[in-house]
């Protein structure tokens, strides 16, 4: 596909359109693959969008209700599916614009593309053409991109593991992704199920003490 960013002159900005500026920010996510990493994103406090940002989310009693379904429903089980870069790679319709000041470019990349002819006033500009993390709209252009790709191909809940199978690979045809068969972390819970006693323990540890 293309790429999520494209150098290009400051002049080519167009007129109407605001520029915001690059944030870096660092994080520490232990559940992921990469638990330390450095992102560049957006300054959304700049970013003028006028459509709806607002994403639906599954809150704790909508939570329990699935983990509940899975014990009651015959040969059922839970696993968990984490998307990488969720908010990534996201087509968007309006593209953004963002300064990046030159320091934070590494020489390789000022060479690999030419940039130093780029440079005005000690920046280099950048045509955004998916989604990152910053942009106010990100989120729910990303999940109604899920939305739209999974309501091609699923309709009804499934049971065994071939039909979560078949989940993934549907997935996979547009993100690379994680998996967990024992569904033992999920929303920041952690849980542990008996699926023959029809049980399942609900903790958050460390909570208390954070």
């Amino acid at each position: 596909g293309t790429k999520t960013m494209h150098f290009i002159q400051h002049s080519d900005k167009p007129a109407d359109c605001v520029a915001t500026y690059l944030r870096i920010v660092a994080a520490e996510k232990p559940t992921k693959t990469e638990p330390k990493c450095i992102h560049f994103t957006v300054d959304g406090d700049h970013i003028i969008y006028t459509g709806n940002v607002a994403t639906l989310t599954a809150d704790l009693s909508t939570i329990k209700l699935l983990l509940n379904s899975t014990l009651s429903t015959k040969d059922a089980r839970f696993m968990t599916i984490d998307i990488k870069d969720f908010y990534l790679n996201t087509p968007m319709e309006q593209y953004e614009y963002m300064r990046i000041p030159v320091r934070h470019i590494l020489e390789v990349i000022m060479t690999q593309y030419q940039l130093k002819p780029m440079i005005h006033n000690g920046h280099i500009m950048v045509e955004i053409h998916k989604g990152m993390y910053g942009l106010p709209q990100a989120g729910i252009l990303a999940n109604n991109h899920l939305v739209s790709h999974l309501h091609e191909h699923f309709g009804v809940q499934y049971i065994g593991c071939d039909n979560a199978e078949y989940l993934m690979t549907v997935l996979l045809k547009l993100y690379k992704i994680t998996h967990d068969w024992s569904g033992s972390q999920y929303c920041s819970l952690t849980l542990k199920r008996d699926y023959d006693a029809c049980t399942i323990d609900v903790s958050m540890p460390g909570y208390i003490d954070k």
